[in-house]
């Protein structure tokens, strides 16, 4: 298993697994916007994870960096957003 394609499978299902809770926490008078593009990310996110099922096992380089920097962004915000205070 090559490095952009482990790097892309990783990449794919924290992106997946981080629209999956989003998408729980959206109600009804939650942006439209918004929850498309979460659906939209996590559709491309299960794309990646079932690649290798039909043969796609060495992914472009661009496209793992553009997801492995789409995943940072998300997670980088995580974290952010869920720090604790430092007394």
């Amino acid at each position: 298993m090559s490095l952009m394609l482990t790097l892309n499978l990783l990449a794919g299902a924290i992106l997946l697994c981080h629209s999956l809770c989003v998408l729980n926490r959206m109600n009804r008078h939650s942006n439209h916007l918004y929850r498309l593009f979460y659906v939209l990310m996590g559709v491309g996110a299960l794309a990646v994870l079932a690649g290798p099922l039909y043969g796609y096992t060495q992914p472009p380089p661009g496209e793992a960096l553009l997801k492995v920097g789409m995943t940072g962004v998300v997670v980088i915000g995580w974290l952010i957003k869920n720090r604790r205070a430092v007394p």
